[in-house]
């Protein structure tokens, strides 16, 4: 899976116990380079096993900016599921507008499932937020 990938450096770099956000040498960020080149079957064994999801480039760009600029639809609704799951925020209005238009011409299926799961994640999020009624003592 690695060798398929096109990961430009050394394999064990990609250990099950290594660090994905670490910076290599030349800079180069696993997490944010399966991301960006939207490496979706790397991005999962990277998730398997522990990466951040939440981390930010140095420009402050997040690991689903990075994703919605490869195109690749599998490595966004994997990011996406994963951070659901960890209960991060719905993305703003502004997010969510790119995430449409970088999709918007797929596959209906796709383009359905992507919206439903946006839907979905603000549902969650909305009930994270909201206060739980206290219990009778």
């Amino acid at each position: 899976m690695i060798k398929a990938s096109g990961w430009p450096l050394a394999a064990d770099l990609l250990a099950p116990d290594a660090d994905f956000t670490a910076r290599l040498d030349g800079g180069l960020v696993p997490l944010h380079w399966a991301c960006h080149a939207g490496k979706a079957s790397l991005l999962k064994h990277m998730i398997e096993h522990g990466a951040n999801v939440h981390d930010l480039t140095d420009s402050g760009q997040s690991m689903l900016e990075l994703a919605i600029t490869s195109g690749h639809f599998q490595t966004v609704m994997l990011l996406i599921d994963r951070l659901k799951t960890t209960g991060a925020p719905a993305p703003a209005e502004a997010l969510k507008k790119r995430l449409t238009e970088a999709f918007s011409n797929g596959h209906p299926d796709a383009r359905n499932r992507l919206q439903q799961t946006l839907r979905d994640w603000e549902r969650l999020a909305k009930t994270a937020a909201s206060p739980r009624p206290s219990r009778p003592s």
